[in-house]
């Protein structure tokens, strides 16, 4: 497996985050290869369903680097974070990001722009 594989979802909305992690969840994505994040880490807890919650902005920068996002885009999530939004961070393998990539978008609302409620970085390097 690549390190490289993976995603970041920033949503607007906790229920949001959380129905894409059950929805993983129940997919059978294995629930060690997600994070959550978020300003407040209660709220991370609140929607982390399993996964592991990543606590404060030097935590959140080393996970992400670990799984292979660009050291550029770690900067914005920092920001995603300060303006309390909750990241969603995946890694695994091609196949299995290209899953939690589709039950992710499959999430969205009618007529999501790609503006509010969710953004999704997405590298497969495999």
């Amino acid at each position: 497996m690549s390190a490289h594989n993976s995603l970041v979802a920033s949503y607007a909305k906790r229920g949001m985050a959380r129905d894409a992690i059950m929805k993983l969840h129940g997919a059978g994505f294995d629930m060690h290869k997600l994070f959550v994040a978020a300003r407040d880490g209660r709220s991370a807890i609140g929607a982390s369903e399993g996964a592991t919650v990543i606590n404060g902005l030097d935590t959140l920068d080393a996970t992400l680097s670990q799984i292979g996002i660009p050291r550029e885009s770690v900067l914005d999530y920092e920001s995603e974070l300060k303006v309390d939004r909750l990241l969603l961070a995946a890694h695994g393998t091609a196949s299995e990001i290209a899953q939690a990539k589709s039950i992710i978008d499959a999430g969205h609302p009618d007529g999501w722009n790609g503006n509010v409620g969710c953004a999704v970085y997405y590298g497969c390097y495999d």
